[in-house]
């Protein structure tokens, strides 16, 4: 075993197979991946409820809302899923397994990915509400005011 490998799962030594290991790892990055997108909705949510909120476009505003949830957890799962296990080295399910120092590799390569895809999906998502705001400032802004009705 690498030195890599026992800094990376310390308390799990021999006692637990490559195999064993590729299963727990595979979930436990889905699951850290997940985590942080629900963390971003939960830690944003409340600010784009706000952005969205009294908008003369009502269609555009509940398509927002809606989507905010689902385009970070869609970004994690992508970037979560763009990661393959196979290469040049390793062509089959056995020798994937056989070693720990791919395997170890392959989840830090998709806890990257995820990250990577998640600060990107952050970007875009700032670019389309900013885009939102900019509309919504302008349709307020040449919107015609009505004087006092004498």
């Amino acid at each position: 075993m690498s030195c890599s490998s026992r800094s990376f799962m310390p308390f799990w030594g021999d006692t637990v197979t490559n195999e064993q290991y590729l299963y727990v790892s595979y979930f436990v990055a889905a699951g850290a991946g997940i985590t942080a997108a629900a963390v971003m909705i939960l830690w944003l949510g409340r600010a784009h409820r706000e952005a969205t909120a009294g908008a003369a476009a009502k269609r555009l505003c509940m398509v927002l809302r809606r989507a905010f949830p689902a385009w970070f957890i869609l970004a994690v799962l992508l970037g979560f899923m763009s990661v393959t296990y196979f290469d040049c080295n390793h062509g089959s399910y056995a020798t994937i397994v056989a070693d720990r120092g791919h395997l170890i590799h392959k989840t830090q390569e998709q806890v990257t990915a995820m990250c990577r895809y998640l600060a990107v999906a952050l970007v875009a998502y700032g670019f389309v509400m900013m885009l939102f705001l900019w509309a919504r400032a302008r349709s307020v802004r040449n919107k015609p005011t009505r004087g006092p009705n004498v």
